[in-house]
């Protein structure tokens, strides 16, 4: 395994554990240690990126963030908020996609598909202001799991949503697989 890939299976793993790090960590270590932790790992998921796109920079940019309120603040508040950060950042990514196409998801379709049918457009145009909708969600409910308890935090940032998530991901793949059978037929 490369230096490379094994740093951004590191960083990775991070992002994805992310809300229990800080949950335990926060009872031994300074906020500021964390958001510098957290900016260091987007920095080096942005150069180990072979991504050609943006999004690597969105990644930096709501660590960037992370780190600049909790330095000014010196409060976790900033750490709390990088779920709906991440969250509003993917709504303007894909909402952005529907001004701008072809929209997210009909790029990642036409890597299966590159002759994508103008229904399949159509379907994923749909399929992407759902994803909207779900991140305006995320964020939303993300806020207020910070309002009840650190611990609903944990609970719904490093469980339920990611729940939530894959059952989006299940659902759209087994209507996309119900819509491209009606129109094969």
């Amino acid at each position: 395994m490369t230096k490379t890939v094994l740093l951004k299976a590191v960083a990775g793993v991070f992002f994805l554990i992310y809300p229990f790090i800080v949950y335990v960590g926060l009872e031994a270590f300074e906020p500021k240690w964390f958001a510098l932790l957290l900016f260091t790992l987007a920095v080096i998921r942005l150069l180990a990126s072979k991504d050609q796109g943006n999004m690597k920079f969105y990644w930096l940019g709501a660590a960037g963030l992370v780190l600049l309120a909790t330095l000014l603040t010196g409060s976790p508040l900033g750490l709390y908020l990088y779920p709906v950060i991440v969250s509003l950042i993917f709504f303007s990514f894909f909402f952005s996609s529907l001004y701008y196409p072809p929209t997210i998801i009909e790029r990642f379709a036409r890597k299966f598909d590159p002759e994508l049918s103008p229904e399949g457009v159509r379907y994923t145009r749909t399929v992407t202001k759902v994803w909207c909708i779900f991140f305006l969600t995320n964020a939303s409910l993300s806020i207020i799991s910070l309002q009840i308890s650190q611990q609903y935090w944990l609970l719904y940032n490093g469980f339920i949503s990611y729940c939530l998530m894959g059952t989006l991901f299940a659902c759209e793949y087994l209507i996309r697989r119900r819509v491209m059978s009606v129109n094969d037929a």
